[in-house]
């Protein structure tokens, strides 16, 4: 377990915008007065630089003096899972740099929110997923999901795929979906989520249009996550549960 106070930021799948939350989850505890480290321990496509890898978007969004290089530990050309792109590398994703890293982040920060890469058990090599890497670093696990048909079931099987790990699942954030996709459900979805995934629903993102910067962020995670929550999670410490 790492010494300190974060929160690994997991997915339902990918794609469900969990680059976008841990921005605006980062600018609203820095309004808070918390120095906030991030990090993208694995991601995979594009060039390390490009400005649409989630490494170069956290930097950006966050005004971030570190170089990407020091946001992200393994990075991958080949727009596929992390341990396929590493398999067709010859590179194997090691647990030791990571944690290093982060153990550094850690002591210089107040929280460090830890993004991991696609959903739960997305694999990280031949005998290891994204739920292993979780449970070295200990921290409570923030549930990222879209808010449509079909989330509470998705956000409810990671809940309990968090739990048999070991691991305490501390909260979701729903992310929005573009104007025009009506769906029904959607404004009932939280009230399910917290009946059927025993979670606790930390706010709801909406669709952000045009073009995605950090002021932008900070109003929307500002204006819609219940920080309140995350300070009391944060305050209970790194333990387990």
């Amino acid at each position: 377990m790492i010494p300190g106070n974060g929160l690994f930021i997991t997915g339902t799948g990918t794609e469900v915008g969990k680059t976008v939350v841990t921005a605006a989850l980062a600018w609203a505890l820095r309004e808070q007065g918390l120095r906030v480290g991030v990090m993208k321990p694995v991601q995979s496509g594009g060039r390390l630089i490009d400005p649409d890898t989630d490494g170069m978007r956290l930097k950006t969004w966050l005004d971030l003096s570190e170089p990407v290089d020091e946001i992200v530990c393994y990075h991958f050309p080949e727009p596929v899972a992390p341990g396929l792109a590493a398999e067709w590398a010859g590179v194997e994703i090691a647990r030791e740099p990571i944690l290093r890293r982060l153990g550094e982040q850690a002591r210089a920060c107040d929280v460090v929110l830890v993004e991991g890469a696609g959903g739960w058990l997305v694999p990280l090599g031949a005998d290891w997923t994204i739920a292993d890497l979780a449970t070295a670093i200990g921290w409570p696990v923030v549930i990222v999901a879209h808010g449509r048909l079909g989330t509470v079931n998705h956000t409810a099987l990671t809940a309990l795929a968090i739990r048999q790990q070991g691991l305490t699942p501390a909260g979701v954030i729903l992310n929005g979906w573009p104007a025009g996709l009506d769906d029904p459900s959607a404004a009932d979805n939280p009230r399910l989520i917290r009946q059927v995934a025993k979670l606790p629903v930390w706010g709801s993102l909406p669709w952000l249009e045009g073009e995605l910067t950090g002021a932008v962020l900070k109003e929307a995670g500002c204006a819609n996550l219940d920080v309140g929550l995350v300070m009391e999670t944060l305050k209970g410490g790194n333990a387990n549960g």
